[in-house]
């Protein structure tokens, strides 16, 4: 079996254990697998399968000139970290990588093996995929653009990355520390149209 078609097919089965909160007994026959994966039924989900590998790899593709790096799954069940994830890491020390698996083990790699980085994590589910933007330093935070809104037009400032301190939020900060916090959010603040490929200076000012 090609590792395409073994992936597809390792794909398509958690898609359909989970939409039918489905689970295989530990000792059951792989015959039995492979003959529900053969039947007609099943091709459903060999299709949406198909789509969302196809997804990935031009994923990978847009971005070739990076290493990748394949992280194993660690054995351990669960939602938590569960998602297929393409870590796009680009770090000042190392350049941009690439790291792949799943959300748990890849997170837990990017910290392990960088610093001084922003990551975007393209998580796969399903047949669809969203996007984590983090900041290496737990003290600055990346905003998103805002795509849509059904309260009307979008801000023009709103339409763009930002790269900022995160400001504390609790409940026993004072209104004078609450808004020093946010005016010096506010000075040191990058925005952007689209986030850089690499780590530029301006980043070690977080």
């Amino acid at each position: 079996m090609e590792q395409r078609e073994k992936e597809i097919r390792e794909l398509a089965l958690k898609i359909f254990k989970r939409r039918l909160s489905f689970t295989f007994k530990p000792d059951v026959d792989p015959a039995v697998i492979q003959k529900l994966v053969d039947s007609e039924p099943f091709q459903e989900y060999i299709e949406e399968a198909t789509k969302q590998y196809d997804k990935r790899q031009q994923a990978l593709e847009v971005n070739k000139t990076y290493p990748v790096v394949e992280v194993p799954r660690d054995g351990r069940r669960g939602m938590m970290g569960g998602a297929y994830v393409l870590a796009f890491v680009y770090s000042k020390y190392k350049g941009n990588v690439v790291v792949k698996g799943y959300m748990r083990e890849v997170e837990r790699y990017v910290e392990k093996n960088f610093t001084h980085y922003f990551v975007n994590y393209s998580l796969w589910y399903m047949g669809s995929h969203r996007d984590i933007w983090q900041f290496w330093n737990k003290g600055a935070i990346i905003f998103t653009p805002t795509r849509s809104s059904k309260r009307g037009k979008i801000d023009k400032k709103d339409r763009t990355f930002k790269v900022r301190p995160r400001c504390d939020y609790s409940w026993d900060v004072s209104k004078e520390e609450y808004e020093r916090q946010h005016k010096e959010a506010d000075e040191k603040e990058l925005v952007f149209k689209r986030m850089p490929k690499r780590w530029i200076p301006e980043f070690d000012n977080f």
